[in-house]
């Protein structure tokens, strides 16, 4: 792994209290509405004034809590750019004619941002300098699907 990266948090059962801290600490009230089923524990609910937040987990719930506090009453609408979905087309080109419309500008930009990404991810730089544009699309249409046991083998 790349020796410059100093923290690293995912999503994960062990950052729930934190998140429910921090929506303490903003003065909401904070309810867990069990489920009927067994199989699930039930919804988190954050209330405060005349505002509900709903969902599934603590992080969700913390989640849409800032989505409004950033956004206010008016989270959504047409004109917000679909940031969700440019994310997506850039993890799942359906071919090397996607990265190919790409202006050369655009291209440097993907290039550099997957770099930083794929060397968070593999002990050594599997996107080569310069690739071309063939070659990306064939790292980032692989690169989930390798045994990263492999890669660790290669660490000096």
């Amino acid at each position: 792994m790349d020796s410059n990266i100093g923290f690293r948090l995912s999503a994960e059962a062990n950052t729930y209290n934190s998140a429910l801290r921090i929506i303490k600490s903003k003065g909401y009230k904070i309810f867990l509405y069990p489920d009927q089923s067994d199989d699930l524990y039930g919804t988190y609910w954050a209330i405060k004034e005349n505002r509900d937040f709903i969902a599934e987990d603590p992080l969700r719930l913390l989640g849409i809590i800032t989505i409004w506090e950033t956004n206010g009453d008016n989270w959504s609408g047409p004109n917000h750019e679909n940031i969700r979905d440019k994310i997506a087309s850039n993890a799942f080109p359906d071919s090397v004619a996607d990265i190919e419309k790409l202006s050369e500008e655009d291209f440097e930009v993907l290039v550099k941002d997957y770099t930083i990404f794929l060397n968070r991810i593999f002990p050594k730089q599997v996107l080569p300098v310069n690739p071309t544009r063939q070659t990306f699309f064939d790292v980032i249409s692989n690169f989930y699907k390798w045994d990263l046991e492999q890669f660790y083998e290669w660490e000096e």
